[in-house]
């Protein structure tokens, strides 16, 4: 199964999963956004797994994330799992090893 299309992002936080984004993911391109930030980066998918780096910039109130509240920039990779219409797997923080955080897309839609 292809991994591109519309994707619902949550991280899961102490008050379980919280949603963070919308992600759009085709030709190898990865488009994230919500209201205090953006992902830009790519994905490639071998298989069922599929491995995202992206370069996200925080804007407006930046949030503890990786054990980070003061970083308005970093890169993070996602290691993730595709089963059905869904992406499960963490992401770390480059340089932030010890604070993972575990991840789940939900496709949306296609671009069909």
């Amino acid at each position: 199964m292809n991994c591109e299309g519309i994707w619902k992002v949550e991280i899961y936080s102490p008050y379980g999963w919280e949603r963070i984004a919308t992600a759009f993911m085709k030709n190898g391109e990865y488009l994230a956004a919500s209201a205090n930030h953006y992902s830009v980066g790519t994905y490639t998918q071998d298989g069922d797994e599929v491995q995202i780096s992206t370069e996200v910039t925080q804007h407006g109130d930046l949030r503890t994330v990786f054990g980070m509240k003061t970083a308005d920039k970093m890169h993070v990779v996602s290691q993730c799992t595709l089963k059905e219409n869904e992406l499960l797997g963490k992401s770390v923080a480059k340089g932030k090893d010890g604070h993972d955080i575990q991840l789940r897309l939900t496709r949306l839609d296609t671009f069909e």
